[in-house]
C-alpha cells in the first residue's frame, strides 16, 4: 500500500501533468523535453517532501514517518539535478532569468546546505563538521534548531516554487486542466500543512503523575485526558511536548510503555542527549501535549505467527504490545524475546511473566547479559526458533543490534518481507 501510494504521488501525478503540459505546445526541443521533465518532477517532489512530512496520524496508515524521511532523502537528490538544470538549461539558452528565479535558486542552495548540517553523510562529514565547529552559539548548532530551520525554509521553498511555476503555466498559456496540478494540488499540501500546525493547539493536555529512572530509561506515567481522548495502539509512539517549561520549543518521539486499555498513559525514554537529560529534571504535575500515535509496529496476530525481539531501550514498545494481550489474546503463536545487560533494566519483569503464564498461545525468553552471557546470534536463534521461516518478526533495538539480529535470520531462511521494524536516524 506504501509503494502504491508514493509512486501515485511521486510518478503519476506529475506524469499526468508533464503531458497534459506538452500536449499544450505547440512546438518544442528535445532540450526543453528534459528540461520540463526535471522541472515539473522536481516541483512535485518538493510538494510531496512537504505532504510526507506533515504529523498527522491517519497518514501513517499509508506513509509511515520513519520510512518518508528517507524517502524526502533520497527524491531530495532528484530536486538538486533537477532545479541545477532547470537554471543551466535557461543560461545556455539565453533565456532571461528573472529575480524569482534567482531567489530560488539561492534559497535551495541554503536549504541544501541546512540539510547537510542536519544530517551527517559521508560525503560531506568534512565540512559538516567544519561548519558547525564555526558556529559559537551552541543553540544555533542545535539539532533541534538545525532540523526546525530546514522545515520551514522548505515549506517557504514550496510556496515560491508553486509561484514560479504558476507563472511559467500563464506563460505559456496553459489550460484550466493544467491548473489543477499546478495550483490546486499544492493549495490542498499547503492547507494541510497549516492544519498539522494548527491541530498541535488542540491536542490534549496531560499532567504528569509520577516519574521514574530505571538504569538509564526515564519512565513518566501521566494521567489520561478526561476531555479529549488520546487514540494510540500498543507498539506506537508519540510526539511530547512539555507545556510552561524549558523543554517547551521541543517536541521529540517516545514510544508508548501503557497500552490503551490501562487507567494511565506512560513513555519510556532512554536518557541519552541534552533533551532526555533535560526531561529528568522535569517535575511532576508538569502539564504536557501528547501528540500521536504514530507508528505500524503493530502486529496481526490473527493471520501470521509472531515474533518479537527487542533489546535494551527497545524492550519498551514491546512491553506495551504484551500488556496489550491481556485484553487481546493472540490467535497465533507468538515468541518474544528480550535482552538487557542488567537485571534492573527489564521493565516490569514480574508482570510480564504473569502475563505469559496467562496465554497459552505466548512464549516469553529473557536474557540477561550480565548473567548469561548470552547474545543474539544465528545459533541461538536457530536453536530457540522452530521453523523460523514460519514467523513475522517485530525487531526494536539499536541498529547494530537490529543488522546483527536481520542477518543471523537471513542465514536461517527468512526472507526480507518478514522482518518489521522503524527507523528514527534523523
Amino acid at each position: 500500500m506504501m509503494t502504491f501510494t508514493l509512486v501515485f504521488l511521486y510518478v503519476v501525478l506529475p506524469a499526468i501533468y508533464f503531458i497534459l503540459f506538452l500536449s499544450g505546445l505547440y512546438v518544442y526541443s528535445p532540450l526543453s523535453v528534459v528540461n520540463y521533465f526535471f522541472s515539473i518532477f522536481s516541483f512535485y517532489v518538493v510538494i510531496n517532501n512537504i505532504l510526507i512530512s506533515l504529523k498527522i496520524p491517519v497518514f501513517q496508515l499509508r506513509l509511515p514517518h520513519d520510512k518518508m524521511i528517507k524517502v524526502h532523502v533520497f527524491t531530495g537528490l532528484f530536486v538538486i539535478i533537477g532545479i541545477y538544470f532547470h537554471f543551466f538549461s535557461k543560461l545556455l539558452t539565453g533565456s532571461s532569468i528573472d529575480l524569482l528565479s534567482w531567489i530560488l535558486l539561492v534559497l535551495f542552495s541554503l536549504l541544501y546546505v541546512i540539510a547537510i548540517l542536519w544530517i551527517e553523510t559521508p560525503l560531506f562529514r568534512k565540512f559538516r563538521k567544519k561548519i558547525l565547529n564555526r558556529i559559537q552559539h551552541p543553540a544555533l548548532r542545535a539539532y533541534d534548531t538545525i532540523k526546525k530551520h530546514h522545515g520551514y525554509v522548505f515549506f517557504l521553498f514550496g510556496i515560491l516554487v508553486t509561484f514560479h511555476v504558476n507563472m511559467a503555466m500563464v506563460a505559456n498559456a496553459g489550460t484550466p486542466l493544467i491548473f489543477i496540478f499546478s495550483l490546486g494540488y499544492p493549495i490542498i499540501v499547503f492547507l494541510l500543512f497549516a492544519y498539522s500546525k494548527i491541530r498541535k493547539s488542540w491536542l490534549p493536555e496531560l499532567v504528569l503523575i509520577e516519574k521514574r529512572r530505571v538504569s538509564d530509561i526515564q519512565i513518566l506515567t501521566f494521567k489520561k485526558p478526561e476531555k479529549k481522548k488520546l487514540h494510540y495502539q500498543a507498539g506506537q509512539f508519540a510526539y511530547i511536548r512539555f507545556l510552561h517549561s524549558p523543554l517547551s520549543a521541543e517536541e521529540h518521539p517516545f514510544s508508548f510503555l501503557s497500552c490503551p486499555s490501562d487507567p494511565y498513559i506512560s513513555l519510556g525514554i532512554k536518557v541519552l542527549g541534552d533533551f532526555t537529560e533535560k526531561v529528568t529534571t522535569i517535575e511532576p504535575k508538569t502539564m504536557a501535549r501528547i501528540n500521536g500515535g504514530f507508528g505500524n509496529f503493530i502486529p496481526r496476530y490473527d493471520k501470521e505467527r509472531t515474533c518479537f525481539i527487542g533489546s535494551g531501550i527497545g524492550i519498551v514498545p514491546i512491553v506495551s504490545l504484551l500488556r496489550d494481550m491481556k485484553n487481546h489474546p493472540p490467535k497465533q503463536q507468538v515468541l518474544c524475546f528480550l535482552a538487557v545487560n542488567i537485571r534492573e533494566e527489564l521493565l516490569y519483569e514480574k508482570e510480564m511473566r504473569e502475563i505469559a503464564d496467562s496465554i497459552p498461545q505466548l512464549r516469553l525468553v529473557f536474557y540477561v547479559y550480565q548473567e548469561d552471557g548470552i547474545r543474539y546470534s544465528e545459533t541461538l536463534f536457530g536453536s530457540e526458533i522452530p521453523e523460523p521461516q514460519t514467523y513475522s518478526y517485530y525487531i526494536c533495538s539499536s541498529p547494530t543490534v537490529r543488522n546483527l539480529v536481520v542477518q543471523s535470520l537471513n542465514r536461517l531462511g527468512v526472507p526480507k518481507k518478514q522482518f518489521h521494524y522503524e527507523v528514527f536516524s534523523y
